[in-house]
C-alpha cells in the first residue's frame, strides 16, 4: 500500500486546507480526497504527480515515503536580519517564533512548544524588556471563541506573564504553552486565582511556580 492517503492528509493539515479546498486545486470532489485520506481508493498517477509537482514533493517520496512536515513546508527562515550588528543599532530585537512548519512540527511531537531556543525568530521593535513569543494564527490552534476575527498568518505577539504585569491580564489574550500543548485564551480572574479559559471544559490555572509557562498579548501583526 501507499503512503497517498496519509500524505494527503498531512499536507492539507500543514497547509491549513479543507478536504473541499484541497480538492479544488486539482479539479477533484471533496468525496475523493476523503476517499484517497481513508485509504479506500487511491489517486491516478497523473493526479499523484499534479499534488506532488504542486507541493514540490519528489514523486517517489509522495507515493512511498510519510513525508515529515519539513519536507511539506520547506521552511527558508523567512523575516531574518543575519547582520547582529543592525539589529543592534536599529534597537531592535529577535523573538521565538511559532510559524505553521515549527506548529506541524510541534503538533506531531517533532519539537517540544517550549524548544523556544531552536525556533525561527522575528525581528520586532525593542519596546518591551519582558520576553516575547510570536505566533502565527492558525484555525488548528485550539483557540477562544472571541479568537475566530483573527485571519489566518495574522501573527499574535505575546509577553510572559510575571509577578509585575499578572494584574493586567484580565479580560486579556493569552497564550499558554506547554512541552507538548499549547492554548489561545482569555485571562478570567477566580477570587485569588487567575486562569486561562479556553472553553466551560478547558482551563489552565496560572502558576508562578509552574515550568509552563502563560503569555499576555502584546501586539498583533495583520497579515494582508
Amino acid at each position: 500500500m501507499t503512503k497517498i492517503g496519509a500524505n494527503i492528509k498531512k499536507i492539507r493539515t500543514a497547509k491549513g486546507l479543507s478536504q473541499q479546498s484541497f480538492a479544488e486545486l486539482f479539479d477533484l470532489t471533496r468525496g475523493n480526497i476523503s476517499s484517497y485520506e481513508e485509504n479506500r481508493a487511491e489517486p491516478r498517477l497523473e493526479t499523484s504527480l499534479r499534488i506532488a509537482n504542486h507541493f514540490s514533493i519528489p514523486l517517489e517520496h509522495f507515493i512511498s515515503r510519510n513525508l515529515t512536515v519539513n519536507e511539506i513546508l520547506k521552511f527558508n527562515g523567512d523575516k531574518l536580519i543575519e547582520e547582529e550588528s543592525h539589529i543592534i543599532n536599529l534597537q531592535l530585537r529577535l523573538v521565538p517564533f511559532i510559524n505553521d512548519s515549527i506548529y506541524m512540527k510541534c503538533s506531531y511531537q517533532e519539537m517540544k512548544f517550549t524548544d523556544f531556543a531552536s525556533f525561527p525568530q522575528l525581528v520586532l521593535p525593542e519596546t518591551n524588556t519582558n520576553s516575547l513569543l510570536a505566533l502565527a494564527y492558525h484555525s488548528n490552534i485550539p483557540h477562544h471563541q472571541s479568537l475566530e476575527g483573527y485571519q489566518v498568518q495574522d501573527v499574535l505577539v505575546f509577553e510572559e506573564v510575571t509577578r509585575q504585569n499578572v494584574h493586567l491580564c484580565q479580560h486579556k489574550t493569552g497564550l499558554y504553552t506547554a512541552d507538548k500543548e499549547i492554548m489561545l485564551g482569555r485571562f478570567e480572574s477566580t477570587g485569588q486565582e487567575v486562569q486561562l479559559v479556553l472553553n466551560d471544559f478547558s482551563k489552565q490555572a496560572f502558576d508562578f511556580n509552574s515550568e509552563k509557562k502563560f503569555w499576555k498579548q502584546f501586539a498583533v501583526y495583520r497579515h494582508e
